[in-house]
This record gives structure tokens, sequence and C-alpha cells, in this order.
């Protein structure tokens, strides 16, 4: 009898580090796989996200729309609220054998309480790891991960830290981070090709930049200022030219856009606004940048697999484990320009990112994902969980 599991999405992020995962599942005729899409895949002002979805031939099973569409702290919290319903009803009908669910935002803590409660085991991808930032991100991974039946974890560092929480041992399972399958599998398009998909009208922009700055909510207030030092920052480095991306929904995204729109249309031969980049053209965009800068867990987790340098800004993804390609900077332009300097002229800077080895793993993590969702022996041991000490 095939396997029925479920995968829980909200955004394009965590989507896309699991496609490899998803894709492999929908393929295996061990398994019978589908979709709940909920958040910001089903925002129009967020790139209306799950025509993505769609277009990879996954099966969609549910639509939930959670996301309260606001610029304040309230709107996240209510969002969590929202999903729990409709969430709980459609696995409570379809009774699957597993559901899915990554990192850090409402859907992990959603999803595992409710299966949690359900007695419907969760696997949950990327616990374990901490960013020492303040961000309500870390607390929710942490909460999540005690809700949760099974864990796939990317480090051995963060299968240590599940421990020490008092989840079994058994339980968790150290395989790299599936992104890295992502970049590795994505076929390359030339950059001329690249730059026609994005419609792209100057085909002569030569050297360019990657911009994907998220809102901080313990820093909600001061998103308008942090994002105009990164974009001056940029602005006063030569004639590089910058494709930017649409930051996430939390509070204070709507003061990003306002300045990503500003400076889009007040320097149009300078900076460039995607609401959403699709898988392919995204990765091969990175694969022919100086560098990608922002605060995106792209910098940390998966541009070094291309030998691409990344420009952290902010406080955003601080204390976790990265590659020799990050530069931290404050969110302060001289500090930015300074980085975008030496992105673009140190040599032997830029030729030791490009050998550079990847943390979070070598492209082998999706077989090694799905060989355990097959193998996992579902009874009453893996639901019903107990604290080891």
């Amino acid at each position: 009898m095939k396997r029925k599991i479920i995968a829980v999405t909200g955004a394009r992020s965590e989507y896309d580090l699991l496609f490899t995962v998803f894709d492999a599942l929908n393929k295996d005729d061990r398994f019978e796989f589908s979709i709940i899409a909920t958040g910001p895949h089903l925002s129009e002002n967020f790139g209306y996200t799950v025509q993505n979805i769609i277009h990879d031939n996954f099966k969609i099973i549910g639509k939930i729309h959670s996301l309260v569409d606001s610029n304040q702290k309230v709107g996240r919290i209510i969002s969590i609220g929202n999903q729990i319903p409709t969430l709980a009803n459609i696995l409570a009908l379809e009774k699957p054998d597993l559901v899915l669910v990554a990192g850090d935002r409402e859907e992990a803590i959603t999803v595992t309480m409710t299966g949690a409660y359900l007695d419907i085991p969760v696997a949950h991808f990327f616990g374990g790891d901490i960013a020492k930032d303040g961000n309500i991100d870390n607390a929710v991974r942490y909460a999540a991960s005690k809700f949760a039946h099974l864990h796939f974890t990317t480090l051995p560092q963060h299968k240590e830290n599940l421990l020490k929480l008092g989840e079994d041992e058994w339980r968790i399972h150290v395989v790299g981070n599936p992104a890295i399958d992502r970049i590795i599998t994505t076929a390359e398009i030339s950059k001329a090709t690249m730059l026609e998909n994005l419609q792209v009208k100057n085909k002569n922009i030569n050297k360019y930049c990657v911009l994907i700055q998220h809102p901080i909510i313990t820093q909600f207030e001061k998103q308008s200022e942090h994002i105009h030092s990164t974009l001056e920052g940029i602005l006063k480095s030569s004639d590089l030219h910058c494709f930017i991306n649409f930051p996430n929904s939390d509070a204070g995204f709507k003061a990003i856009i306002d300045a990503y729109q500003h400076y889009a249309s007040t320097y149009p031969e300078r900076f460039t606004l995607f609401k959403n980049l699709d898988r392919i053209n995204y990765i091969n965009l990175l694969r022919n940048a100086a560098f990608l800068i922002g605060n995106s867990s792209s910098g940390i987790v998966e541009v070094a697999s291309l030998g691409l340098i990344a420009i952290n800004v902010g406080e955003r993804q601080r204390g976790r484990i990265h590659g020799e390609n990050v530069i931290f900077t404050d969110n302060d332009e001289k500090q930015i320009t300074d980085a975008i300097h030496k992105a673009c002229n140190d040599n032997a800077f830029i030729q030791k990112v490009k050998q550079g080895i990847n943390p979070y793993g070598d492209g082998h993590a999706t077989q090694k994902i799905i060989e355990i969702l097959a193998q996992t022996k579902i009874d009453s041991n893996l639901i019903h969980k107990n604290i080891t000490y």
C-alpha cells in the first residue's frame, strides 16, 4: 500500500528549499503525495506563488487563505489562528500517514501542533538551527521541534541542539539541506536567455548583484532606515545593477516594498524589481551575479554551492553556521559600500569563495530523506512522545 504523505507550504522560500523532496515523492510509486498551500502563496501582493506549485504538477488538496495581509505585528499571530481550524479539518479528513513541514514560520507551529493533537506524525525539516538575532522564528522553530515526531536536520550541531531539548536520538536524521540538491540539479541557462526570460530591457548589463532583504519583526520601526542604507550603499557603488526580489510577509514589509518601488522607478537603469523570481531564473541569476546582498537565508545556506559571495546586512541570520563566502555588516551605509567593494574587487577573496565548501551539504540530501520516509515505522512509538530526561 502506498504511504500517504501531505506537505504543507506557506511561502516561496521553504517551498523551494524542499522542492527536490516533493518532486522525488511525487515520482516514487511508494507514495501518494499531495500539498496544502497557505499563507503568502495565496496572496497577489506576494506574487501568488501557488501558481509555481501548479506549474510543477503537484496535486493540491487544500488551499487555506489564512494570511492577514497586514503590516503590523498582530497580523502574523492572527494568521496562525486562522490557519489551524481549516488545517485540522483537512488533515482529519485526509488521514495521511505523514505530514511534512519546514522551518520556522506560521506553518511550522500550526502543522506540528495540529499533528500532535490528531495523532498524525509530522516530519519537521531544519530543526535545531538557531540564529542569534532575537527573531521570533527561533522560538517557533524550537517549539515546532517539540511537537514534531521526526526530524530532518541539516548539520550534526543541529542534532545536538535537539538532543538537548530532550528529543529521542532515533527520531533525528542528519541529512544535509535539500536546497543544495536543487541548486546542483537546476538547469543552467545563458545570461542572455535568463535576461530574456526576465524581460529585462537592458541586455548589456555586465556586473550586477541580487538583493533580498526581509523585515525583522523585533526591529519593526527601523525597516525604512535599514533598507535605505542597503539601497544607498548599492547606488553609490559605481554602476552596479541590482535585481531585487520582494521581501516576505512579516511586519515591516511595507516600508521595504515602498523603498524598492521608489528606487526602481527613480533609478530604472540601476534597479530592477520582481515580486517573485521563479526557481530556474533565480538560480541562474545567482550563478551570474557578483554577489547576493540583504539578509536572506539563501546567503547562509545555498549560494556557497555556487561559489557566490553573500553580504548579510543587519542582525538577521547572525550566529548561524556559514561558509567563508559570507560578509556580515551592520545596517550601516559605509560598511555596506566597503563590503560591496570587497566583493567586486578583492580577487583573492573572490577566488577563495569560488573554491570554498558549503557546510550545509553536498547535493545528496533528497534520496536520504526519501528512504527514511519510506522505511520509518509508523506506530504508537513514533506518535506518542516523551522527553528523554
